[in-house]
């Protein structure tokens, strides 16, 4: 699978999110770290995909989250 890094402007409020795919287990952290500090998205909790899922603990039905 190719990997992409996706940047996501919301125009109403402004938010951004930086999305990573293709990247397997937690690869995605030092592909997106660049994007979201340049943009100063670095703020609360970051959500994995399945992809991420071998190196993470789920904490509920719906979000998957790094716990260290």
């Amino acid at each position: 699978m190719e990997r992409s890094i996706l940047i996501h402007f919301d125009n109403a409020t402004g938010e951004v999110r930086v999305e990573a795919e293709g990247f397997e287990g937690l690869n995605c952290l030092s592909a997106t770290q660049p994007f979201e500090e340049a943009l100063g998205v670095v703020e609360g909790d970051r959500i994995f995909k399945e992809e991420s899922a071998p190196q993470l603990r789920t904490t509920n039905g719906n979000q998957t989250r790094l716990h260290q």
